[in-house]
């Protein structure tokens, strides 16, 4: 629809330029014209990119077994920083494909940000994103190129941590608002990957329970298996002694698929009108029920 919307907007331009010319005429025609054509085609290749992108990304869904949401807005919220913290009148995500790789689940969409005024839509900020689910919420950490460090910093606050490999320190900043966390991030082997040829010039962050990473601008699926090793592969690389003590710290991620667990009336569809387990009564319910499940009588009270 916003690619139709862009398209009759760059037509409507292209007309009321060619009345204008056709009033002022001499070599001033010439100028609304050509300026009236270059909006117009801009408006009809971004119609067209749009619609080639996803196409792909429907395509893609149906062979490798992914879901492809065309329009959703579940990711709005989720993420702190560049880009997540651009605000417009519309913030969405488009072409979502979500689905496993490597044994990790993935997604990747287009986040965009656009702006509306009297009822008009102006030029929307468009950037791919591309995650990597983690089993925890861990605190932010930035990963960004050394030459991107400074402004980062400054628009995060947070501590510029440096290792003991030279190499990793010329080619990244990490930025992470308690150095202890940072250091345990960063360990050997997650050096060893970020120091890969894959990674390099590519901006990394871990935030809300996932490592992402984004571009400006759209990218199809013929770069998706580059990006994806990238993210799960830095998923991977979380050390496990870090992803132990935050989940023990209660920061756990839901699992959507896992089974329903507690006594039939918090399970039970219909109950309560929820399948969500709240827990209400469960200790009681465990402690004074018989083998066959059904609750005894209470003990007596002193």
């Amino acid at each position: 629809m916003r690619g139709i919307t862009s398209m009759r907007l760059g037509t409507g331009a292209l007309v009321t330029l060619g009345v204008l010319a056709y009033v002022f005429g001499g070599q001033a025609a010439w100028i609304l014209l050509l300026v009236g054509a270059a909006v117009a085609a801009l408006a009809i290749w971004e119609y067209l990119e749009h619609a080639r992108h996803r196409g792909e990304a429907a395509r893609f869904a149906i062979e490798h077994g992914w879901s492809h949401t065309p329009r959703t807005a579940k990711y709005s919220l989720r993420f702190s920083g560049t880009p997540f913290d651009l605000r417009g009148s519309s913030v969405r995500q488009e072409d979502v494909l979500e689905g496993r790789y490597g044994g990790i689940e993935c997604a990747t969409y287009t986040h965009v940000v656009e702006q509306q005024a009297d009822g008009e839509r102006s030029s929307a900020q468009v950037f791919q994103v591309t995650l990597a689910e983690l089993p925890v919420r861990l605190p932010r950490l930035d990963i960004v190129p050394e030459h991107l460090g400074h402004q980062l910093a400054q628009a995060f606050g947070g501590t510029d941590i440096e290792v003991e490999s030279h190499e990793f320190n010329a080619r990244w900043r990490v930025m992470a608002r308690d150095r202890r966390y940072g250091h345990d991030v960063i360990d050997p082997r997650m050096i060893e990957r970020l120091l890969a040829p894959d990674v390099e010039g590519r901006a990394l962050r871990i935030d809300g329970g996932a490592v992402l990473m984004w571009t400006s601008g759209r990218e199809g699926v013929d770069t998706l298996a580059k990006r994806l090793d990238v993210v799960a592969g830095v998923a991977r690389r979380i050390p496990d002694h870090v992803v132990r003590r935050f989940r023990e710290q209660g920061a756990a991620m839901a699992d959507p698929d896992a089974p329903l667990t507690g006594p039939a009336w918090a399970t039970t569809p219909g109950v309560l009108n929820s399948r969500r387990y709240t827990g209400i009564g469960s200790d009681e319910a465990q402690r004074w029920s018989s083998p066959d499940g059904e609750p005894e009588a209470e003990p007596p009270r002193a």
